[in-house]
C-alpha cells in the first residue's frame, strides 16, 4: 500500500527552522546603547577616586624647538669664488646671440663665451652672471626654470 510521505516531510522542515534571530539583536542593541550612556560616567568616577593629591602630575608644555642650523650658515659666503650659469651651447652663433637677446630681455647680465673643443669644434656657451655667491645664483637660476629654460650652475674659484 502506498503512503503519503509529503505530511511527514513538510512536518520536518518547520521543526529545523532555526529561530529568528532579531529578538536577540534588539536586546543587544539596547545594552549597546546602555553600556555607551553609563559606561563615560562610570570611568570617570573611578578615575577622580583613584588619583590622591599625592599622584598629581605637572604637566609642562613642551619646549619650543630651536633651529640654528640655518642661522649659523647665514653669513658664511664663500668669497673665494664665482657663480656662472650655463644655459645652452650653440654650434651656430647666430643661435646664442639670438637667445642672449631673450636672457637680457628677462633682466639677466647675459654674455657668450667661445668654447674649443680638441677636434676643432667651437661651441658658443650662452652664460648668464656673474654671481656673488650661491644666494644669487639660485634666485637666477629658479628665475630661469620658470621660464623653461634648464641650466648648469658653474663655479669658478677666484685662485
Amino acid at each position: 500500500m502506498a503512503q503519503n510521505y509529503s505530511k511527514k516531510s513538510a512536518s520536518k522542515r518547520q521543526e529545523k527552522q532555526p529561530k529568528s534571530a532579531f529578538p536577540v539583536f534588539v536586546s543587544g542593541f539596547i545594552l549597546g546603547i546602555i553600556a555607551c550612556q553609563v559606561l563615560p560616567f562610570l570611568l570617570k568616577e573611578s578615575a577622580q577616586n583613584g588619583i590622591s593629591g599625592d599622584q598629581i602630575i605637572d604637566i609642562k608644555t613642551p619646549a619650543v624647538p630651536d633651529f640654528q642650523f640655518p642661522n649659523l650658515l647665514k653669513g658664511i659666503e664663500e668669497s673665494d669664488a664665482i657663480y656662472l650659469i650655463q644655459v645652452s651651447s650653440f654650434k651656430n652663433e647666430a643661435d646664442a646671440e639670438s637667445l642672449k637677446v631673450k636672457l637680457m630681455l628677462l633682466n639677466f647680465e647675459v654674455f657668450t663665451e667661445v668654447y674649443e673643443k680638441s677636434t676643432d669644434d667651437i661651441w658658443h656657451r650662452v652664460v648668464v652672471g656673474p654671481f656673488a655667491n650661491k644666494r644669487e645664483s639660485s634666485q637666477a637660476r629658479r628665475k630661469l626654470t620658470d621660464n623653461n629654460y634648464d641650466s648648469l650652475l658653474l663655479k669658478i674659484d677666484k685662485t
